[in-house]
């Protein structure tokens, strides 16, 4: 197999609701469409997740783009492969930028599952001989508000079914939010993302524990690790690193130091579907709990996730949640949600179609040298 072409088309979702957490509030999602053609006429799509900004990491749309355009799409081009795998190897010749190289790994999954006549959920789990599901249970994540509008948020999702629900906070003394909610709304499964607002004292980890979590995300800076050993030492909730685990190793040194309970996956920030393959063999040796995290991704990243999360490793609902629920237009058709679950589409590849205005467009972009 070869890869022969590329096609990259810059796409903005409009999100319905300005969505806010400690790093920034976004009322756009800028996502790109990463499309690549094999010598047989195929194509397979990814999607740069960065963000616009590079509050969340150092990486952006603009570098991301730069670095896959002029450095990883030379160094694979038309290169033979027989597995996902090979290529992936091929770009570490360039350093980090896991953004980039997730775009182009995600596509050669999607390509070469359709050359295989099989979904990516499948190949998935042929790979990993981990078994698959056939429906995904997932979560919702809410983003700053004020109670009563979080109290909304949290009653809706509820209604719609979600089994999980994220809320982000802001600082320690945003905890007292939450402790009213959990006065107004006692049962359901709730965790926390603080996004390293946090600050250690001697009183953080009881506030925590009352607050009945399934576990808290990324409490402090993600280079503070002695603080969250402590806090993890001091307090019954686990505790969930997300932004720590910028790759494998850095997922399996934290459970070896004992710095966490818990590892968020996101396979763009860990470079791809390849990569974390790699931690799931880990995984299923060291039997630490993960689950899948989101990062806002339109309709080519949701669905490459959804693969992701169909395999039965992953202890607690992803942050996947219908496409409809935050943006006005995905670029996508929408996976089928229902009662709290997304249906895993058997279909060949990624099992999604690209709506016809964006067929047009991306049929209309340059194949780039």
């Amino acid at each position: 197999m070869q890869i022969k072409k590329l096609k990259l088309l810059p796409i903005n979702l409009s999100l319905k609701q300005p969505f806010a957490s400690a790093h920034e509030t976004m009322r756009q999602r800028p996502v790109t469409l990463v499309a690549l053609g094999d010598e047989l006429g195929n194509w397979g799509y990814g999607e740069i997740e960065a963000f616009a900004t590079p509050f969340y990491t150092a990486e952006t749309q603009v570098t991301s783009c730069y670095i896959l355009q002029n450095f990883l799409w030379p160094l694979i081009k038309e290169q033979e492969y027989s597995d996902p795998r090979q290529l992936w190897q091929m770009m570490q010749a360039v350093k980090a930028n896991h953004f980039a190289k997730a775009a182009i790994d995600m596509a050669v999954w999607d390509l070469t599952a359709k050359r295989l006549h099989q979904s990516l959920a499948a190949l998935l789990a042929e790979v990993s001989g981990i078994t698959g599901r056939q429906q995904v249970p997932v979560g919702v994540s809410v983003g700053l508000h004020d109670l009563p509008q979080t109290v909304q948020a949290v009653r809706k999702a509820q209604i719609a079914g979600y089994s999980r629900i994220k809320i982000k906070v802001n600082g320690n003394q945003d905890l007292q939010r939450i402790a009213q909610l959990r006065q107004q709304l006692p049962d359901f499964n709730l965790t926390l993302d603080a996004n390293g607002s946090l600050t250690m004292t001697p009183t953080l980890a009881p506030e925590i524990d009352r607050l009945h979590l399934t576990f808290i995300e990324d409490p402090f800076s993600p280079v503070a690790w002695g603080q969250s050993w402590q806090l993890q030492s001091e307090m019954q909730t686990p505790l969930c690193f997300d932004e720590p685990i910028v790759d494998v190793k850095m997922a399996l040194d934290a459970m070896q130091l004992e710095q966490c309970q818990i590892v968020s996956v996101k396979l763009a920030v860990l470079g791809g579907l390849t990569p974390v393959l790699q931690l799931l063999q880990a995984q299923q040796q060291q039997h630490f709990l993960m689950w899948c995290g989101g990062m806002l991704e339109g309709g080519i990243g949701r669905a490459a996730n959804l693969a992701l999360a169909s395999l039965s490793n992953f202890n607690f609902p992803g942050d996947l949640s219908a496409n409809a629920r935050y943006y006005d237009q995905d670029y996508t058709e929408s996976l089928t949600f229902a009662h709290g679950q997304l249906l895993v589409p058997d279909a060949w590849g990624l099992g999604v179609e690209l709506l016809p205005k964006y067929q047009t467009l991306l049929a209309q972009q340059p194949i780039l040298d």
